[in-house]
């Protein structure tokens, strides 16, 4: 259970991954944006519950089909931590990997589906795998909030967990201040 428990927080990021791309010379500029919130997590089987906090730096690259997430996330009296979450748009797709390589992951995998324009999407819906858990995921991007739902399934297909979030868009010194404040590190070996 603790790999489970472990494993959909990696997961916690891919939520803004709904992308449609553009190439060539009319594609959007690369981008960094920054958010902070909370996530609400409850153990289907124990009725538990924890929060975590977050902060993200998503770079949207629409020249090179890429978008990238690295998040730092801490629940109440634990260390935090790195999840870095990289994303390749092709069309009205995307692919989904823990490493810069989809064609090499290391444990997340997964596939989903974009809706809305270009590089300017809000609604998301994708399916992914880690440690063999599956975890299915909606996000919405309303105004300047990013909204996730997740499900997450243990390997037999029991749900195991809902885990939801909504997350406001900030100023990268807000972002580099909450950052700090938790303690997070700089991702190493990626």
């Amino acid at each position: 259970m603790k790999i489970i428990k472990n494993s959909f927080l990696i997961l916690l990021f891919a939520f803004c991954t709904s992308i449609a791309i553009t190439k060539g010379a009319d594609a959007p500029s690369r981008q960094d944006l920054f958010y902070y919130g909370d996530a609400r997590i409850l153990n289907l089987s124990s009725g538990a519950t924890a929060t975590q906090r977050i902060v993200m730096k998503k770079t949207l690259d629409p020249q090179a089909g890429i978008l990238t997430e690295i998040a730092c996330f801490q629940e109440e009296g634990k260390p935090p931590r790195i999840s870095p979450v990289y994303m390749r748009v092709t069309g009205s797709s995307v692919t989904i990997s823990d490493t810069l390589s989809a064609d090499q992951p290391d444990k997340l995998t997964g596939t989903g589906v974009l809706h809305g324009r270009d590089w300017d999407w809000n609604f998301l819906e994708f399916s992914m795998n880690i440690y063999g858990v599956k975890v299915e995921d909606v996000n919405f991007v309303v105004k300047n909030q990013l909204i996730a739902r997740k499900r997450i399934f243990l390997p037999n297909g029991t749900p195991f967990q809902l885990w939801e979030t909504e997350m406001t868009a900030t100023a990268p010194e807000d972002y580099q201040k909450r950052y700090t404040e938790m303690g997070c590190k700089e991702e190493e070996g990626r």
